[in-house]
């Protein structure tokens, strides 16, 4: 392999790479990136046999065909502290030697035919989804995932792909759960779930930003692989009940309230400066044309904020995690969001347009004794 490269670009590459790299010590082979020159120009590849990532590097002439593979905690610094515009990579005797205008490195590789083939995109029951649509979709469900030790279902996102052509990704962490419903080309028809890893279903969401081609995705056997013009991605499927999410959504509330999506977020996310960890609670006050979001800690102080409201019915309360409230606002992209409720231990829902839904889990308060 001998190919000329500019170096931001493969070093751009590289550094997307790096977050499906294996960082552990028990199968160093991968930790490598594999990199492939031929008549198509240049791809790198990395997986840490969860999640695989094949990229296009652009702005790269290839005058030798050839496959090495290095490893990503080498060649990415070396490549990222060179000042120069171009390098120049080569293989030899089991190394690449990479030149700049002032420079020379030999970086010890091991041999490609050593890492494991990623697959490809199935030919059957392929379903197209438009960048911009995948991203708004990924953007609004992977931060509700659940991080913490529990059911693994729910460490990844739900797919859905159901009758005319409707695509949902659902995400949940038992506290709260995101929906979001859009179309998607499915010209076979497809209907089913299944269960994308968090990792995988954000490395999805890149190939959508970094390509201008629509994505196309398949499920073969217990893998999702997904392709456009930036690459291609395959990620494990995760084995699981994931919770009816349907059930969870409340039908019919009492308080009904839309609310500016900003002015919201600012006041929820100043009175969250005096909570801590151990009273991480936001109070909602609705009385006639005014929302008051209160918040209090012992060693801290207390908080007191309102803003003006439609609202003229029965005062109401609910307690909220702030953390929870300030996710949501921060993705939403609408001037207002639409709140509701039935009392303050139901499940409230926010509302972002007729495609996104949002609930969230109240926080219940102790009822001061008479």
């Amino acid at each position: 392999m001998r190919i000329v490269a500019n170096r931001e670009e493969l070093y751009r590459g590289l550094q997307r790479l790096g977050g499906v790299v294996s960082s552990g010590t028990q199968q160093p082979l991968y930790r490598h990136v594999k990199m492939e020159a031929g008549d198509e120009g240049l791809r790198i590849s990395a997986t840490d046999l969860e999640v695989g990532l094949t990229l296009k590097v652009d702005g790269v002439q290839v005058e030798e065909a050839g496959t090495v593979l290095l490893p990503h905690a080498r060649i990415s610094p070396v490549l990222g502290a060179t000042p120069d515009e171009s390098v120049t990579l080569a293989d030899a005797d089991g190394a690449v030697v990479i030149e700049a205008e002032n420079s020379r490195f030999r970086i010890l590789g091991e041999d490609p035919a050593s890492f494991p083939d990623l697959g490809e995109l199935p030919e059957d029951g392929i379903v197209e989804v438009d960048p911009d649509v995948l991203q708004y979709m990924v953007r609004r469900t992977v931060f509700a995932t659940a991080d913490e030790k529990g059911r693994y279902a729910l460490h990844g996102v739900l797919c859905v792909l159901g009758k005319e052509d409707t695509f949902e990704l659902v995400a949940a962490d038992g506290a709260r759960l995101a929906h979001v419903r859009k179309k998607a080309s499915n010209p076979a028809g497809v209907e089913g779930e299944f269960i994308i890893m968090r990792e995988g279903l954000e490395q999805m969401g890149r190939l959508a930003e970094y390509g201008k081609e629509p994505v196309h995705f398949g499920v073969l056997e217990n893998r999702l692989v997904a392709q456009n013009d930036a690459g291609r991605l395959v990620c494990q499927l995760i084995e699981g009940q994931f919770p009816n999410f349907r059930e969870v959504i409340p039908t019919e509330s009492k308080i009904n309230i839309q609310l500016g999506t900003q002015a919201l977020f600012s006041a929820v996310r100043r009175a969250s400066y005096v909570t801590t960890q151990e009273t991480r609670v936001v109070n909602f006050e609705f009385t006639t044309g005014e929302l008051q979001i209160t918040a209090e800690a012992a060693d801290v102080g207390q908080a007191e904020l309102k803003m003006p409201v439609e609202y003229d019915g029965e005062p109401a309360s609910i307690a909220f995690n702030p953390e929870y409230i300030e996710d949501v606002l921060a993705i939403v992209e609408r001037e207002t969001v639409k709140m509701r409720f039935t009392d303050r231990r139901s499940p409230c829902v926010l509302k972002s347009g007729l495609d996104y839904t949002y609930v969230v889990s109240p926080v219940i308060l102790e009822e001061p004794e008479t």
